[in-house]
């Protein structure tokens, strides 16, 4: 199938927010990165927690389920997806002020490594958030309730994309230009006030394609005038045919 020039615009866009996305893992805690990215019709959220090299060498032997010394793919997995869940449930987002379930479209492992003994890993997880309308103003809140083992970095990034114009970002007090927020330990802004971004996608913003995870999008709400007409239509039909039934009633013969 041909892309359009924006779509193929579009996903490069998406794929360069994947690449080089983590910085190097810590040595004594887990870092947390999250990275919100808005489009014309839905807006990608990208989650990833990276286990350090302590943490992560801590947390190996419970995800080796049958005690070989080695993890399977399956057993990483099952690791990954039951904490994806954990995150999932902890996580409030609202579209539009509007409350939506968070359901991960993909939920990937990087064990880098399949000894027990081995260090590091990640867990990436992303998901997709309907826009109520398609393309115009939005408004987007996250609380992230989750409380990562061993804390360390929390790394919140919005990024624009094409199309797209972010007006606003907040979290708690702080508002930073590059849309690009930093804190350490547990919790934090991010639990207790939240991500506030408001973004414009203008109608040159091109359509992900993708299945959502809310309301239905890609489709243009009906304008208010046009429904207004309907009605208005329908009300003269049926007052209509309620004249044409009493005249033939009145001609009927005693």
């Amino acid at each position: 199938m041909r892309r359009g020039p924006g779509l193929l615009v579009l996903a490069i866009t998406f794929a360069s927010a994947s690449v080089g996305a983590h910085v190097a893992p810590s040595v004594d805690d887990n870092n947390r990165y999250l990275k919100v990215t808005p489009a014309a019709d839905q807006v990608r959220v990208a989650y990833t927690v990276f286990f350090g090299e302590v943490p992560g060498a801590q947390t190996r032997p419970s995800i080796d389920a049958n005690h070989d010394g080695q993890i399977s793919d399956a057993e990483g997995q099952a690791f990954g997806t039951k904490l994806a869940g954990e995150v999932a449930a902890s996580l409030e987002l609202t579209i539009d002020g509007t409350t939506q379930p968070v359901t991960w479209s993909t939920v990937a492992v990087g064990m880098g490594s399949p000894q027990v003994t081995a260090g590091t890993f990640s867990i990436d997880m992303i998901a997709w958030a309907c826009l109520p309308s398609v393309r115009g103003a939005h408004t987007l809140g996250l609380r992230d309730r989750f409380r990562v083992p061993h804390p360390g970095e929390t790394e919140v990034k919005v990024e624009d994309g094409p199309g797209i114009t972010i007006t606003h970002t907040k979290i708690g007090t702080i508002s930073d230009p590059a849309h690009d927020y930093r804190f350490a330990g547990p919790g934090g802004p991010l639990m207790d006030d939240g991500l506030d971004l408001a973004f414009t996608a203008a109608d040159t913003a091109p359509l992900t394609g993708g299945t959502c995870t809310g309301a239905a999008a890609g489709k243009k709400p009906v304008p208010r005038g046009l429904v207004i007409g309907i009605a208005i239509a329908l009300a003269a039909l049926l007052a209509g045919i309620v004249v044409v039934v009493q005249r033939r009633r009145a001609k009927r013969p005693a």
